[in-house]
């Protein structure tokens, strides 16, 4: 149990066993040699150390003599970037490592030979509607890389796979099950089966009661409790093999003496289920005996969607040459780009003197744009490399425009007697739309990608609901409560790179026994003077106008917008009854808000 990932923060560590992780890169180093590689690639050597030491560490009380039992061979801890999960297992380190020394070719994923079936039934779209397969064929497994094989699923069920409850795996051995396989929702009376490490055939009534004690998997039930059907993964001849996400089925299990792997993935994010097995067989199709190749598995859809897994497909993206030289501080050509990348898992060709084409094997899912391959190119250049000088252009550091402003507006707002809130980036759909009173309206929203929970589903496109559930974990306080807060909301923009833009808000909130609509008008008004933004006039016509507006979060008839040379930059009024019943606030209160772009 030493062996493998320890996920410190957000940093994972792989810790492996020197001799192993030597031997499949078929040469040996001193410490010194290999913690200079390490750094090279990108990567960091923390520790050294041994199960020995660990567990004196970690057991004070044992005598010598059980310590003598523990191995002295020395364990390697690196720390890995938490983004690169095709480095996951010692059998993918060392692969990495031997391309990047340039002693063997970036490897080449191919599907071969027969096309396995699976088939999925519509009744597991509430419970996990997706799955993805893969078959290793003639593997060779060792004491080491069978624990290697197991380690990697679990650690991959903690991170990418979000503690199973995006994507859960299970493996199988081939030659006890029969395909085609079908994965359906079946009644729990009708479920028997001996789950792994067990003996005894156990059903689907008594099946969470039965997990309830198990302090390792009872972590996990909460996904499929509540489900009148369990999701089961059967072979033809309706052999059970895995009840996902909890557990495989003891008839199916992996040995030492497994030839044939039938991996599957079942997941409610189809793109994290491909990636989780991609990073699977990238590292285990290594044991095959025809080396990175690996069986399809046609996945049929009930409703007649079909798909072969795994997608081993490349993809491609451009890159500017001038560009990343610049960001790198180098001054390399195409063709050294294209030649460095090999080193990175990659292949490039120039396209032109300015442009190279990266192709990106399905293994390096970090690489997600640009900015990822320059990153790759500055490794493969070498740190050490880049020579240090000073700027072409001089100039004395300052404070930038935003942050400026932003300071500027918190100091008068905090003068004028209130007290600054911090909220959450993320919000519900509830709290930005729903609760104050608007249409959902996606087209501006970002959202959030298979949310952990329903209070961050999205970025905030107003700094007012946060404000507003201030005010309700604060009603408890003295009145009058005033709140106000200065930051960014995010807002979708296809004009932009990233397809958002963030905007700098100011915000506040007043609640007391009255309404105070004077107060926050004289606060809309104090921070655009500060801002030097007069009323406009004749001789003005620059300045800012208020008008009556019918924002529906707003008091109808208590509520103006604010213009800056014909553009709206805020509103204030109070806030409609309705509203404060849906934040669970009893009292009125008046509100504003302010976009300070316009004023940069």
């Amino acid at each position: 149990f030493f062996r493998g990932f320890l996920f410190l923060n957000t940093m994972p560590t792989l810790a492996c066993d020197r001799d192993v992780l030597y031997g499949l890169m078929g040469q040996t180093f001193t410490e010194e040699e290999f913690d200079e590689l390490c750094f090279q690639f990108g990567v960091e050597l923390d520790e050294v150390t041994s199960e020995r030491q660990m567990a004196a560490k970690e057991q004070k009380k044992l005598d010598k003599q059980k310590l003598l039992e523990y191995s002295d061979v020395p364990i390697y801890k690196i720390d890995l970037p938490a983004n690169r999960y095709d480095l996951l297992s010692v059998e993918s380190f060392a692969v990495a490592l031997q391309v990047f020394m340039e002693k063997i070719p970036p490897p080449v994923y191919k599907l071969v030979g027969k096309q396995h079936v699976m088939k999925v039934s519509k009744s597991v779209e509430s419970v996990r509607p997706y799955v993805v397969c893969a078959v290793l064929r003639n593997m060779k497994f060792t004491k080491a890389s069978y624990d290697s094989f197991i380690d990697l699923q679990d650690k991959l069920h903690q991170n990418l796979c979000r503690k199973r409850t995006l994507v859960s795996v299970g493996t199988h051995d081939l030659d006890t099950i029969e395909g085609p396989f079908k994965y359906d929702a079946v009644p729990r009376k009708d479920i028997d089966f001996v789950p792994l490490k067990e003996t005894e055939t156990l059903n689907g009534e008594n099946f969470i009661e039965h997990y309830k004690k198990d302090l390792r998997l009872c972590k996990y039930l909460h996904m499929i409790e509540k489900e009148p059907n369990f999701p089961l993964i059967r072979d033809q001849s309706d052999v059970v093999m895995s009840l996902p996400p909890i557990i495989n089925s003891a008839h199916s299990a992996i040995t030492l003496d497994t030839k044939n792997v039938f991996i599957e993935a079942t997941a409610v994010d189809e793109y994290k289920a491909i990636v989780c097995v991609n990073q699977i067989i990238a590292a285990f199709s290594y044991y095959c005996e025809d080396q990175f190749t690996i069986e399809p598995v046609l996945v049929q859809y009930e409703g007649g969607r079909e798909v072969v897994t795994p997608d081993l497909s490349i993809r491609e993206m451009e890159c500017k040459v001038d560009w990343m030289n610049t960001s790198i501080g180098i001054d390399w050509t195409a063709e050294d780009m294209a030649k460095s990348l090999t080193k990175m898992l990659l292949t490039a060709e120039v396209k032109d003197p300015n442009t190279i084409k990266v192709q990106i094997p399905p293994t390096r899912s970090d690489i997600l744009h640009e900015v990822d391959v320059m990153e790759d190119v500055a490794i493969a250049y070498g740190y050490d490399n880049i020579v240090k000088k000073a700027p072409a252009t001089l100039s004395a550091g300052k404070q930038c425009q935003y942050g400026k402003l932003t300071h500027m507006v918190r100091l008068e707002f905090a003068q004028a007697g209130y007290n600054e809130a911090l909220t959450l980036s993320l919000a519900s759909y509830d709290d930005c739309f729903i609760r104050l009173r608007k249409e959902k309206d996606t087209s501006v929203a970002v959202s959030i990608a298979n949310p952990q929970t329903p209070e961050f589903q999205m970025v905030r496109i107003s700094l007012l609901p946060g404000l507003l559930k201030s005010i309700f974990s604060s009603i408890a306080t003295p009145v009058p409560i005033k709140l106000f807060e200065v930051s960014d909301v995010v807002l979708k923009d296809t004009a932009k790179d990233t397809g958002t833009r963030n905007e700098r808000h100011a915000a506040a909130v007043y609640c007391n026994t009255t309404s105070a609509l004077d107060s926050i008008h004289g606060l809309m008004d104090h921070i655009l003077h500060m801002l030097d933004c007069k009323p406009a006039s004749k001789e003005n016509p620059d300045g800012y106008t208020i008008t009556p507006s019918e924002d529906a979060t707003f008091f109808s008839g208590r509520q103006a917008q604010v213009f800056v040379k014909g553009q709206k930059v805020g509103i204030f009024g109070i806030i409609h009854p309705q509203v404060l019943k849906g934040f669970g606030i009893t009292m009125p209160v008046t509100a504003m808000e302010i976009n300070l772009q316009a004023f940069v």
